[in-house]
């Protein structure tokens, strides 16, 4: 029997490659198309950027692109965690931004939006990252009621029951990762105050395996009947 060529021996332990030309075709297609939106820039980088370099927010592009469609000069946003979303709510694209970091080095590292500010909670003392009272899950009081509350930092199932005691009755809560199981409990608390879900599956900047990012609310009609495209007109 002839031994395998690399070439079959590469297919067989990568599902994923292409069999035939016009499957090489089509894979080229995608990849072009994830390059216009930064993904191979972020490759690069090691930081979330679109294609010309800008800062965009670590979530999956459909949760992205609908967040850039309904977001006004007049949106409030609050995040738990912070970074390159931090900046790009903060691109004129919020009336304000507020975030709450709990990682002191990182912090540091972190320019102030110009619309907001970027606040240092640190993750001290027993149980803070249960505790609906520690000064991180509580950091959102401060400027409550928010319009968008996105929950992508620490104690993702704390943030994530406390977010609608500071949210507008029409807000939403964007919560990451909600394809790992670690954030179950997270999700069940958003349906347990009665907020209805739409899970946004995709590839994330940089990232070659599918994720879910999920928007919760109680009223989505705000966002998704009165929002057009040429909003901020």
């Amino acid at each position: 029997m002839p031994r395998p060529t690399i070439t079959q021996r590469v297919r067989a332990r990568i599902p994923g490659v292409p069999r035939t030309g016009r499957e090489a075709l089509s894979s080229l297609q995608v990849l072009a198309v994830l390059r216009e939106q930064g993904w191979h820039r972020t490759v690069s980088g090691g930081t979330p950027a679109d294609g010309a370099g800008r800062p965009v927010p670590w979530l999956t592009y459909p949760a992205v692109d609908l967040l850039d469609r309904v977001i006004t000069p007049q949106t409030r946003v609050f995040e738990y965690g912070s970074g390159a979303s931090t900046r790009w709510f903060g691109a004129g694209r919020a009336a304000e931004v507020m975030a709450v970091e709990h990682d002191a080095e990182w912090f540091s590292r972190l320019p102030q939006p110009r619309n907001g500010r970027i606040v240092h909670v640190p993750g001290d003392g027993a149980r803070w990252d249960t505790d609906p009272d520690a000064p991180y899950v509580r950091a959102a009081a401060a400027g409550a009621p928010w319009d968008i509350i996105v929950v992508d930092g620490m104690a993702r199932t704390t943030c994530a029951a406390a977010a609608p005691d500071y949210l507008r009755p029409y807000g939403l809560v964007v919560l990451d990762d909600t394809d790992h199981p670690g954030l179950a409990d997270a999700q069940a608390e958003l349906t347990r105050r009665g907020m209805g879900r739409i899970d946004f599956w995709g590839f994330k900047p940089g990232i070659g395996l599918r994720g879910c990012t999920s928007v919760f609310a109680w009223d989505f009609n705000h966002w998704l009947v009165t929002r057009s495209p040429d909003r901020r007109a």
